[in-house]
């Protein structure tokens, strides 16, 4: 992500320049960083294959889901994140949405949020907080009560649960944590966004006053959802295959993060519901009046018109002689489509989309559950 101490870091070390693929490259580095050497300390312990007493790295779900597939996911989703965020960014000062003499308050909250992603000192908090729960506790903490856990020997921590709990956790929390100051910053901008005074379309045919392109843009965040929900997966698997839970136990848990990521992941739009909601009522008063002038225009024409078709009248013009009828008719469209106007700059593709990140690592959970066998045949006798 640009901006900020780890891209100052990254600039400095010179690898920001005439590197191709330079996200692919980092993700690599940073799991090769935080699991090759759990791997081989496990490996030469003893505890890296399944089959003994305990918990074998390779058997904890939890922790292969957070560094196999969160960590590299969170760094090779931020380039088209940032891509996608300056377009929206971009959109603002070019849609016509601000007035010229508001322009200024609109840069002024640009550079308000420039600055913040600029600075040091947040990601050197999120540093200090990735590193924080391992400090304040001072131990690992054994997720599952009763299992043996290749982190722990006893009460200590063996050399594969040291580098876990002081390098690869504290980087897998790091990237979370810099994915979440985005988040932030956004949320301040889409709160400044009523204060610098849009100049909303409430005919505009996206149906949101031409702040439709916001909703494209917080879908960017559905990344997040992803990312805890294989976090999530990884725990509940865990659960599932050391103390016995099943998936019926674990629905309401299931449940609830799927329509909590998503209420969580859209809230920071609801901050523009009064300025879209107050956009739609001042038109609908201004094309109620229009409408009531070119309904009784329209109603003449039509008397004039069953007036000539009756042979009474006089030669004054008709209907039939203006493109009063067509008219009329595009105005209706246009009102029609104005009372449809959303209160939200988001619409059910946009909420679909984010659930379904959420929703999609939930999926092995159900083959954890069952066999590939009967879960074939429970979906075969739906659809039958």
């Amino acid at each position: 992500m640009r901006g900020g101490l780890v891209h100052r870091l990254l600039h400095a070390a010179g690898v920001l320049h005439g590197r191709a693929h330079l996200s692919w490259w980092l993700a690599l580095a940073l799991l090769l960083l935080c699991l090759l050497p759990p791997l081989l300390l496990t490996a030469a312990a003893g505890t890296l294959l399944p089959g003994g007493n305990g918990m074998a790295l390779l058997g904890d779900y939890a922790t292969l889901s957070r560094l196999l597939l969160v960590v590299p996911l969170l760094v090779l989703a931020a380039p088209h994140a940032d891509a996608l965020l300056r377009n929206a960014l971009r959109q603002l000062g070019h849609a016509s949405l601000v007035p010229p003499r508001r322009s200024a308050r609109l840069e002024r909250l640009l550079q308000r949020i420039r600055r913040g992603r600029d600075s040091w000192l947040p990601e050197l908090l999120c540093l200090l907080v990735a590193l924080a729960p391992f400090w304040l506790a001072g131990h690992a903490v054994n997720l599952l009560p009763g299992v043996a856990d290749w982190r722990l020997h006893g009460d200590q921590l063996t050399a594969a649960g040291r580098w876990y709990e002081w390098v690869s956790l504290p980087l897998s929390r790091l990237l979370g944590l810099l994915w979440l100051w985005r988040f932030v910053l956004w949320t301040v901008l889409l709160c400044g966004l009523p204060r610098v005074g849009l100049r909303l379309h409430a005919e505009h045919p996206d149906g949101a006053g031409g702040l439709a392109f916001l909703g494209l843009a917080q879908e960017r965040f559905a990344i997040l959802a992803l990312a805890g929900g294989l976090l999530l997966a990884g725990a509940c698997l865990n659960q599932m295959h050391w103390l016995g839970q099943t998936l019926y136990s674990l629905r309401h848990l299931l449940a609830g993060y799927v329509i909590g990521a998503t209420a969580l992941l859209v809230a920071p739009l609801l901050v523009l519901m009064p300025t879209l909601m107050r956009a739609k009522r001042h038109a609908l008063f201004r094309f109620d009046a229009l409408g009531n002038r070119a309904a009784t225009v329209f109603d003449q024409r039509w008397q004039a018109a069953g007036s000539v078709l009756a042979g009474d009248a006089d030669g004054s013009d008709s209907l039939l002689d203006h493109g009063d009828a067509s008219a009329y008719a595009d105005f209706s469209g246009v009102y029609q489509g104005l009372a449809r106007m959303s209160a939200v700059p988001f619409n059910r593709w946009n909420l679909a989309w984010i659930a379904a990140h959420a929703a999609l690592p939930l999926g092995p959970l159900a083959l954890m559950a069952m066999s590939v066998d009967e879960l074939v045949k429970k979906l075969v006798g739906i659809l039958a």
